[in-house]
């Protein structure tokens, strides 16, 4: 092998020798490569997104415990001391409990 060449050039020649060695052509061992590739991005765009969903839902879930413990609270005051939207929300739930 001459020597003489950039680094590119050294770089597909040991790819052509690899594939040579394995029994492969060097396009295989390059689709081959790029598959791979597509594979392990598939993969963590995957699991990214059902950790985004895992956190969202515990977010979602803090959320209407920290709304149905304020609601409780309110629900105990007399109606004149209530704000009027969450009057709305404390008649809703009279209903839903009933």
């Amino acid at each position: 092998m001459n020597d003489s060449g950039n680094i590119f050039t050294q770089i597909f020649a040991w790819l052509a020798a690899l594939a040579a060695a394995i029994g492969f052509t060097t396009q295989d061992l390059v689709y081959m490569f790029f598959g791979a590739a597509g594979l392990i991005i598939s993969l963590a765009s995957y699991v990214s997104g059902r950790l985004d969903a895992r956190r969202r839902r515990k977010e979602d879930e803090k959320r209407t415990q920290m709304l149905s413990g304020y609601l409780n609270e309110v629900k105990d005051k007399p109606s004149h001391e209530r704000p009027a939207a969450v009057q709305v929300a404390v008649r809703a739930l009279e209903k839903v409990g009933e």
